[in-house]
């Protein structure tokens, strides 16, 4: 089969979960043996060593880049107050990716054309023009539902009515991309109840972030300290930030009272200069690392206390494919098909954290069989060879691919 895929972020290096899971979908669709093209967008700010970045994407597919400046400008920001578009899509724009795009499609066939997330959407007008092959958008998130989240959770009068203004654009433009496409690839059974609620007809197929459970096997004789607890996530990355100061400012203190020796890690692309002062004997505040597994190698707890986002938590998935004790907020383990208190422990409030910690600290050894469940559901459910397999099978029957 051949495929092209059309993303807005080069999903390489692999520091954060978007870059992940698109990357081991590539890796996945070259192993199963078909021929990839991979064009995307490179937005400057993501500073990424574009170099390495070819070295790694070309083992699995042709790949193409047009660099994009994203950041928000405030005249900018000011001038589509008085439009009716999305700001948040807006900035991915390029008339030269229109044309990178132009090119490929005139030159070249494809089966299937995947659209990475709706930030890549607007490219479908010119995917149309210069293409009769089905295309997919594949939603890693509910993109509208993270910003009303963030909406809801913002005490800054001036800030939350900006904030309703954004996710009330965004949520008109998702809605209306929905049935352009022939069909929908969520990554959660709940983003697909929200599409089909928000009005798409066309078929959807829930086809979550897929796991290379190999890369874990040299980290199995590390013993994790079960004392540390590490939060690891893009810090650009709004909920993200929100999680963390929550977490640090009504939470860790409460937890040190309960046990001293316990010691947070907080680590994370494009972490914010302010998040220095949160560093004390017990925070380490660690920022960008090169490496997420040797990271979390000698750490026990992953904590994940969302309190808005969408699509599914693939950060969780690599922490359970390791071992680790798994502590996260409903909307944190959203898309997962977990079960409470078996391969995943809950907590929504200051008091069920406080709870389990205290539990943690006089029994360690009564959580294993969590991390072990935790390894289990990972190889039965969430293998990337088995997740592409699926998808591909899909886009065969869907759309008659021999």
């Amino acid at each position: 089969m051949k495929i092209l895929q059309v993303s807005n972020r080069v999903p390489y290096p692999l520091n954060e979960g978007g870059t992940i899971g698109i990357y081991n979908y590539t890796k996945g669709f070259c192993e199963l043996e078909n021929d990839v093209t991979f064009v995307t967008l490179n937005a400057v700010k993501h500073k990424i060593d574009i170099e390495d970045a070819k070295k790694e994407l070309n083992k699995y597919c042709k790949f193409h880049y047009l660099n994009i400046n994203t950041d928000i400008k405030i005249s900018k920001a000011f001038l589509n107050l008085l439009t009716k578009k999305s700001y948040n899509i807006e900035r991915f724009y390029s008339s030269e990716f229109d044309k990178l795009l132009e090119n490929i499609l005139s030159n070249e066939k494809f089966d299937i054309i995947q659209v990475e997330g709706i930030y890549a959407s607007m490219y479908l007008k010119t995917i149309r023009n210069f293409s009769k092959s089905p295309v997919v958008l594949r939603q890693h998130n509910v993109e509208f539902q993270i910003w009303e989240r963030l909406c809801r959770n913002e005490k800054n009068g001036l800030k939350k009515l900006y904030l309703k203004l954004l996710s009330k654009r965004l949520k008109n433009y998702e809605k209306a991309q929905l049935n352009l496409y022939d069909a929908i690839i969520p990554v959660t059974n709940d983003d697909a109840d929200v599409f089909t609620n928000e009005g798409c007809t066309k078929p959807i197929f829930v086809s979550p972030a897929g796991i290379e459970d190999s890369k874990f096997e040299k980290y199995k004789g590390v013993k994790a300290n079960p004392k540390y607890v590490y939060h690891l996530g893009s810090l650009e990355w709004m909920p993200n930030r929100e999680a963390v100061i929550w977490f640090i400012e009504n939470v860790w203190e409460k937890i040190q009272t309960i046990d001293s020796s316990y010691k947070l890690f907080i680590a994370g692309k494009n972490m914010p200069d302010f998040f220095k002062k949160y560093q004390t004997e017990s925070i380490v505040i660690e920022g960008e690392i090169e490496n997420a597994l040797d990271f979390i190698s000698d750490k026990c707890i992953n904590i994940v206390p969302l309190l808005s986002g969408s699509g599914i938590r693939l950060k969780i998935l690599e922490a359970m494919a390791a071992g680790k004790l798994v502590i996260a907020t409903t909307v944190g383990a959203q898309g997962i098909n977990y079960t409470k208190d078996k391969n995943i422990l809950i907590a929504n409030t200051v008091d069920e954290y406080c709870e389990i910690f205290k539990k943690h600290s006089q029994h360690t050894e009564c959580f294993d069989f969590i991390k072990q469940n935790a390894v289990k559901l990972i190889n039965d459910e969430y293998s990337n060879k088995a997740v592409v397999k699926k998808l591909l099978n899909f886009y065969k029957t869907s759309f008659n691919i021999s």
